[in-house]
């Protein structure tokens, strides 16, 4: 991945990112996996235990796209994002 790359994931346009990381990500062993429609979409991945695929976790997993849409990993290489079209704030 590329440094100007890199930064769109620092950035709000989260279809370019998507975009990114599914021309990179190795789904003959993990899984790259998004549904929804317009503005409310899941996109689950698995990384299979392939480097590549960790590294482009790596590399994303300090950026905007990850404070903004990360919802959920669990051991053995699962990321869950789920990107709506509105951030609700929870009130106190």
């Amino acid at each position: 991945m590329s440094n100007e790359e890199l930064a769109v994931f620092n950035t709000n346009d989260w279809e370019k990112c998507i975009d990114i990381i599914e021309k990179y990500w190795n789904d003959d062993y993990g899984t790259f996996d998004i549904k929804g429609k317009n503005n409310n979409i899941t996109l689950t991945l698995t990384t299979g235990g392939w480097s590549e695929n960790e590294e482009i976790i790596n590399l994303i997993s300090g950026t905007m796209f990850w404070f903004l849409w990360w919802q959920e990993s669990k051991r053995g290489g699962y990321y869950k994002f789920t990107i709506v079209d509105k951030i609700e704030y929870e009130k106190e």
